[in-house]
């Protein structure tokens, strides 16, 4: 049965899909707890933080 989450950062809700549930135990992660506009960013912000720590060639 597919569930809807609130997303931490945004509060805005979300589906968890059957499907992506039984991928996300298949991989054992746990259960997303950000949608994935937010996840998004979270990935380019890190991506960002990484890429400004590398020394300039």
């Amino acid at each position: 049965m597919d569930k809807t989450i609130v997303c931490k950062d945004c509060g805005a809700e979300f589906v968890f899909t059957e499907r992506e549930q039984a991928f996300y135990e298949s991989k054992q992660f746990s259960d997303p707890v950000r949608c994935k506009a937010c996840r998004d960013a979270r990935k380019a912000e890190k991506a960002a933080k990484e890429a400004a720590q590398q020394p300039a060639e």
